[in-house]
């Protein structure tokens, strides 16, 4: 704790530690608990989780998800809601007391305690692992807005998907009640699928271990947007152009290709195609005009990796005097839920070309957004900057000279042998 108080002493001190801060509040935020039950099988085969250990995504989807939506009784149903951590149960479940039902979640406590269940304290972005199965399911997925699970269309010969969105933890009046409601429609829903026979698995978890601040003042690093804008156009902003919409949002001040040309006029930005329907993959296009010709068109795709949980660039096509050339663009990724900062987004080449490009005060985020407003951002900066990698040499070098010199002292012997006045003095023979 000194040391951090040390640390923090100065501007780069804050910025370090305001760094080292976000990142440990991200990874706390997207490791969610999830709860597996089922009428219908045994969970001995899927891997048991030990304390403290966490579940990668890639790994919820292949070990967990995967086999409970295959063979004959393949019937899977997802509870999720927005928010869900270890610490709302030690809240709202009752659990020092011996004889609990379970407080808040007594529904869900009696049904893991009557059937076989499994669960897991800590799992890395269940949501995109629910994504993805969503995606690849071979049998019959369905949605369940109104939570009535008397009219789902079950497929006896294949396996069913059942999505059920729980409601919003972040938009009830009380979180108690919040998930009490949602402990309802959970029972609700089970107790439907029982009574009509159905042979399921089920599980419980959510999209984050935070609640949305949607209503709340936050403190970012980076830039803030202004008013909402559904519309998703270009408007002038603080020196620069701001692309707003609901799902992705964009601000750069201006584009430079090559070491002429400086792209910077808000008004000649228009955009031509956004697309942002699921939390793994966005798109970006828009066009510069000049005097009402398209002299650039910019194309950016961005996608989510499950094993890691950042998002990056992994396409950037752009089109300069009806040329279109693909700019490497991987640098610009950040961890979910951050947008990525960077004041000088310089020396952008393209593949087999001598294409360059440069975006002066850039600054992206493709998922996540909340209020039309930025989240925190991860800076291009790294974290050992010049002046770091400076003051590490200095300090080094500093440490050798010192190493070199207490050598020196230690090789230094002192004579052993010294004249008695009392006694024959000491004759050392030399040959010369």
């Amino acid at each position: 704790m000194i040391t951090l108080s040390r640390d923090c002493g100065n501007m780069e001190g804050v910025l370090r530690c305001i760094a080292i801060l976000s990142c440990f509040c991200l990874a706390l935020s997207t490791k969610v608990p999830v709860l597996l039950w089922s009428s219908s099988r045994s969970f001995a085969d899927l891997p048991q989780s030990n304390g403290g250990q966490t579940v990668v995504s890639s790994d919820f989807s292949n070990q967990y998800l995967k086999p409970l939506t295959t063979g004959n009784n393949g019937n899977l149903v997802v509870f999720v809601q927005d928010k869900l951590s270890l610490q709302d149960f030690t809240q709202h479940a009752d659990v020092y007391n011996p004889e609990s039902d379970g407080g808040v979640f007594k529904n869900v406590k009696g049904f893991m305690d009557e059937l076989s269940s499994l669960s897991l304290p800590s799992v890395h972005l269940p949501g995109l692992a629910i994504d993805h199965i969503i995606k690849t399911f071979e049998g019959k997925v369905h949605h369940v807005k109104d939570q009535d699970a008397s009219k789902i269309d079950f497929d006896s010969k294949l396996p069913n998907l059942v999505i059920v969105k729980l409601t919003s933890i972040s938009d009830s009046p009380n979180e108690e009640e919040g998930f009490r409601k949602n402990d309802e429609t959970i029972g609700r829903v089970v107790k439907q699928l029982a009574k009509r026979g159905v042979k399921y698995s089920a599980l419980y978890t959510a999209t984050s271990s935070k609640a949305a601040e949607s209503n709340k003042v936050r403190t970012r690093r980076g830039l803030l947007s202004v008013g909402a804008d559904n519309s998703g156009t270009f408007i002038e902003y603080a020196n620069g152009t701001l692309y707003n919409s609901s799902c992705i949002l964009m601000y750069v001040r201006s584009i430079n290709i090559g070491n002429s040309t400086q792209l910077n006029d808000p008004k000649s930005f228009t955009m031509t195609g956004h697309d942002c329907v699921d939390n793994k993959t966005a798109s970006l296009a828009f066009t510069y005009k000049n005097n009402s010709e398209i002299i650039m068109t910019m194309s950016l795709i961005m996608n989510v990796n499950n094993v890691s949980g950042y998002w990056s660039i992994n396409d950037a096509t752009v089109n300069w005097n009806e040329t279109t050339y693909n700019v490497t663009l991987s640098k610009v990724s950040a961890p979910w839920g951050f947008s990525y900062h960077c004041s000088s987004l310089e020396k952008l080449v393209a593949s087999n070309s001598d294409f360059t490009m440069s975006l002066e005060g850039f600054q992206l985020q493709p998922f996540d957004v909340m209020d039309y407003k930025f989240s925190d951002g991860w800076d291009c900066v790294p974290f050992f900057s010049e002046v770091i990698w400076m003051g590490l040499i200095a300090t080094l070098a500093f440490v050798l000279i010192l190493l070199f010199g207490f050598s020196m002292l230690a090789s230094v012997t002192t004579q052993d042998r010294f004249d008695d006045p009392k006694g024959k003095t000491i004759t050392v023979n030399v040959n010369e």
